[in-house]
């Protein structure tokens, strides 16, 4: 688990957001807070669910999957889960047999 402190007139006050987020969203939400419209060149979103007035994290769509493969008597699992078109990888870890 990463934690990412946002502080700031701009942000919510003593909230805790669980939607995903990464280190890649961070100048997006930074540009977005300059009135600097994204550009097609970087990965991330914003993170509006962050910002004062900003959605509820209820009312943000997140689809969590566990994707799962095997060879050999090996099987792993990795879970993913999406924010609109943005993958985050939340964990993997090794089935035992």
């Amino acid at each position: 688990m990463r934690i990412l402190f946002l502080w700031g007139a701009d942000f919510k006050r003593h909230a805790v957001v669980r939607v995903p987020a990464c280190d890649v969203d961070v100048t997006p939400t930074i540009l977005a807070l300059l009135g600097i419209r994204e550009t097609p060149l970087l990965d991330g979103r914003v993170l509006m669910e962050a910002f004062r007035g900003g959605p509820d994290e209820e009312q943000v769509a997140a689809e969590t999957r566990t994707l799962t493969t095997e060879t050999d008597g090996y099987k792993a699992a990795l879970q993913i889960t999406e924010v609109g078109p943005h993958r985050y990888i939340d964990k993997s870890w090794r089935v035992a047999p």
